[in-house]
């Protein structure tokens, strides 16, 4: 083959440099302004010609810089995530699995994680940085409150974001959740058809409504059953939840009368069963317990002894940036997003419970989504 013959398909980029849109357009003989639009989604760009246009770019290797799809887009193509400053919540394993969704998904979709933090007085002040310089497409928001500030402030700005969670105004923007107060008001209620009269929930912090409404499905669960409030007792962890297991499970055994034990997360269910057998408790106990799939904890010892609601939170994670994306692809408005949860009951607890439907009015509740 002679020197001026170029092999079909072949970049005519040296070694070294990187393909350009310009090499593109001499490959396909098409205008560099045709190359750009089809690679940027633009609508006046036939179909047929776009999917030639991504095959060669695929072909050569091209990467499309960032700093020039800006221009032309007005899109960066990083997502902020903002924490308050606290080294626990960066070793916290039910962050690390929502970080690991977000990342692959992120990853997927051909974007970046901007992970800052700071001091929860200045925190506000990261949010209105990032707005005001346009250097992130949107913002993803993890434990909200009630009336949380950080989604009013946003809000009001118009900027995209997702909430991992919701507050009672979760109508207006996009979120991604699991349904707390239907879950433990289920896990409640099938403690109570199995005859126990005397319960301790072992909560999160209640500051964050993912433990406010699992609280209110418990307390609804044993109003709708006729029992006095006394019939569960509930200790609450500081977040993230980390040691506190062991702790709280000591305090709840101190009442002889407790025959089941809730919990919020197969962490702390994990670190209550050592206290347990460190008790030498001679009563058997119910346990059930909210897990979220932690990839570092192996349940396999504890098999038929807990009855769970799994719902995985590496999952949530993909959901969050998938809904993020795609407002920031349609300019549209946010939409909520529910995960699956699946109950797995241990031998000597009757299910049946857990197929009768709430109640309408508890139905409702769980739909509003507002503390009592």
């Amino acid at each position: 083959m002679g020197r001026g013959t170029k092999q079909p398909g072949t970049s005519p980029a040296g070694i070294g440099r990187s393909v350009t849109i310009k090499d593109l357009a001499a490959e396909l003989g098409l205008s560099i302004t045709t190359i750009s639009r089809a690679l940027n989604g633009y609508s006046d760009v036939g179909e047929k010609t776009r999917k030639r246009v991504a095959e060669m770019a695929q072909r050569m290797g091209y990467r499309p810089n960032r700093n020039a799809q800006r221009l032309v887009t007005r899109r960066t193509h990083n997502v902020a995530w903002v924490q308050q400053d606290n080294d626990r919540k960066f070793v916290d394993p039910h962050f690390v699995e929502v970080m690991a969704g977000v990342l692959r998904g992120a990853r997927a979709l051909n974007y970046d994680i901007v992970l800052a933090s700071d001091t929860p007085e200045n925190e506000m002040s990261v949010y209105d940085r990032f707005v005001n310089d346009n250097s992130v497409d949107g913002f993803i928001v993890d434990l909200p409150r009630e009336n949380d500030r950080r989604v009013s402030y946003l809000l009001d700005a118009k900027r995209p974001f997702v909430v991992h969670g919701r507050d009672g105004r979760s109508g207006p923007y996009g979120w991604v959740d699991i349904d707390n107060y239907g879950n433990f008001y289920r896990l409640m209620r099938l403690m109570l058809a199995n005859g126990h009269r005397r319960v301790a929930f072992i909560n999160g912090d209640e500051s964050f409504t993912y433990a406010q409404y699992r609280r209110r499905g418990v307390n609804d669960a044993i109003a709708d059953a006729g029992l006095p409030p006394d019939t569960v007792r509930v200790y609450n962890s500081l977040h993230p939840m980390g040691d506190a297991g062991f702790k709280l499970t000591t305090m709840a055994l101190s009442d002889p009368k407790v025959t089941a034990i809730l919990y919020s997360s197969t962490l702390m269910a994990v670190e209550g069963h050592a206290a347990v057998v460190r008790s030498g408790a001679g009563r058997k106990l119910a346990v059930a317990t909210m897990d979220d799939e932690l990839h570092y904890i192996d349940l396999t010892p504890f098999a038929g002894q807990f009855t769970t609601v799994r719902s995985s939170l590496r999952e949530a994670g993909e959901a969050l940036i998938a809904e993020l994306i795609r407002q920031c692809n349609e300019q549209g408005p946010g939409r909520g997003i529910e995960i699956a949860s699946h109950f797995e009951v241990a031998p000597g607890l009757d299910p049946g419970v857990l197929s009768e439907p709430l109640p309408a009015k508890r139905r409702q509740a769980a739909k509003r989504l507002q503390p009592a």
